[in-house]
């Protein structure tokens, strides 16, 4: 599911505001965005940020969380360096022992709890966009090659080890293998999305950021902080130049913005849309429609 997709008539109704309201980001995430690759541990980096919407979680407490399912795999794992048994031990203590899930119902990404580390961490439930978090938080803990990769409307992880041939990990299906061709037909990948590096890439985790900083942009504009919703995606998109959903929902965003000012102000950000709306399709975007015209078109 494309959770990071801002529609345009939401932006429209929270925007209203904007023109008076001033935002900016808290002083802990600000000092998050400026750590290099190799300072960022995914899972303080998940629950910093989602501190912003829940003020009292103790993110020592639940970082501590994830340490505990790290040496619950450290110990059925004994040391082994072979990546299927240890993707497997990881499947077996996140999806088997400990029962975290994907949550099928069709309203799950209206729950704002699963767009948090915290969240999926208390329900042991999860979207596409939480299932890998935690995946991604715990094999880091345990110093896995495992990094996240983008699709259109989805993510998944990959184990690099240029010996093992099963790199991709699909955690919305208990962590099963798929290969990037399943990926390019199940999700509509366009020879330009996936040309462009938008795509199937593997990404570093300062880039997974983006998507970290863009979640708290989706999860803003549900409370109608318009500009602070804006002042994210422009975030995500500097820190992932090359995923197009973050240029196609700043064109959303702008859109909307343009119907609530006049004049030269309007002007400007309906020239700022078709910018980043060009942007979003020169990296090959694909959106939810034309993923579900290619699934009905193929009988999925």
């Amino acid at each position: 599911m494309r959770i990071l997709t801002l529609k345009p008539l939401v932006l429209l109704a929270i925007l209203f505001a904007l023109v008076a309201q001033r935002s900016a980001i808290a002083g802990d995430i600000d000092k998050l965005l400026a750590l290099p690759e190799e300072k960022l541990d995914i899972g303080i980096a998940a629950l910093t940020l989602a501190k912003e919407f829940y003020p009292t979680l103790d993110v020592p407490t639940y970082s501590s969380k994830i340490d505990a399912l790290a040496d619950k795999v450290r110990w059925l794992a004994k040391g082994t360096q072979d990546p299927e048994q240890r993707i497997r031990v990881l499947n077996t203590v996140l999806f088997r022992q400990e029962g975290f899930r994907y949550d099928r119902n069709p309203f799950s990404r209206s729950k704002q709890e699963y767009y948090f580390l915290n969240g999926i961490l208390d329900t042991k439930q999860g979207i596409c966009y939480t299932m890998p978090l935690l995946y991604l938080a715990v094999a880091q803990r345990l110093g896995y090659p495992v990094y996240p990769v983008a699709a259109p409307d989805h993510l998944f992880v990959r184990y690099v080890d240029s010996m093992f041939k099963e790199q991709n990990i699909e955690v919305t299906s208990g962590g099963k293998y798929f290969p990037d061709e399943w990926y390019v037909e199940d999700f509509s990948v366009s020879p330009r999305g996936r040309k462009s590096g938008s795509y199937l890439r593997t990404l570093s985790y300062r880039e997974f950021l983006g998507h970290l900083v863009a979640a708290n942009a989706f999860v803003h504009a549900w409370h109608r902080n318009g500009q602070k919703a804006l002042l994210y995606l422009e975030h995500a998109a500097r820190l992932e130049p090359r995923f197009a959903d973050h240029y196609a929902n700043l064109a959303s965003a702008y859109r909307a913005k343009s119907k609530v000012v006049t004049g030269e102000a309007a002007v400007r950000y309906r020239e700022k849309a078709e910018q980043h709306t060009a942007k979003a399709k020169a990296l090959g975007f694909v959106s939810a429609e034309e993923i579900a015209v290619g699934r009905k078109t193929r009988g999925g």
